[in-house]
C-alpha cells in the first residue's frame, strides 16, 4: 500500500472513530437525535398531550417521569446506534469488504434500531396507563393512526 492510500484509510478511521466518540458522547449528555426532521415520538404524545387533553398535576407528574425515563433510554440505544455506525465506517474503510466486522456492526444498528421500536411503544403503553378510560380511548384513537402513518 502506497503513503497516499495510508494517509486516506487513515483519515477514514479517524472521522469514523470520531463520529462514534460523538454520537456516543451525545447521548450520554442528553441530545435527542431526530431522524429526518420528524419529531421524537415523546415530541409528538407531548404535543397532543398539551393540545387534546385536560391532565392533572398528578397525571402531568407521572408523564414527566416517564419522558425522563424515556428519553435517557432513547438517548442510550442512540449512542449504541453510533457507536455501531463508527465500528461499521472503520471495518468497510479497513478493507474495503463486506467482512464479519462489518456484518457484526450493520446487526448492531439492527438491534439498536429494533430497541428504538421497543422503547417507544412501552413509552405509549407507560402514559396511556396514566390516563383516564375516557382519556385511553382518545389517545388510543391518535396513536393508532400516528402509527398507521409512520414507524414509531
Amino acid at each position: 500500500m502506497n503513503a497516499a492510500a495510508w494517509r486516506t484509510l487513515l483519515l477514514t478511521l479517524v472521522i469514523a472513530l470520531a463520529a462514534g466518540f460523538a454520537g456516543a458522547k451525545l447521548g450520554v449528555m442528553g441530545a435527542k437525535p431526530v431522524a429526518g426532521g420528524q419529531d421524537t415520538v415523546r415530541q409528538s404524545v407531548d404535543t397532543m398531550l398539551r393540545r387534546d387533553f385536560q391532565l392533572t398535576a398528578d397525571q402531568k407528574q407521572k408523564i414527566q417521569a416517564i419522558d425522563e425515563r424515556f428519553a435517557r433510554e432513547h438517548n442510550l440505544i442512540w449512542a449504541d446506534i453510533d457507536i455501531n455506525n463508527g465500528k461499521l465506517a472503520s471495518a468497510v474503510a479497513t478493507d474495503m469488504s463486506l467482512s464479519p466486522d462489518a456484518r457484526a456492526s450493520i446487526q448492531g444498528i439492527e438491534q439498536g434500531i429494533g430497541r428504538l421500536h421497543t422503547a417507544s411503544i412501552v413509552y405509549i403503553l407507560d402514559v396511556r396507563q396514566v390516563l383516564t378510560p375516557e382519556q385511553r380511548t382518545h389517545f388510543d384513537e391518535h396513536v393508532i393512526l400516528a402509527l398507521m402513518r409512520t414507524p414509531p
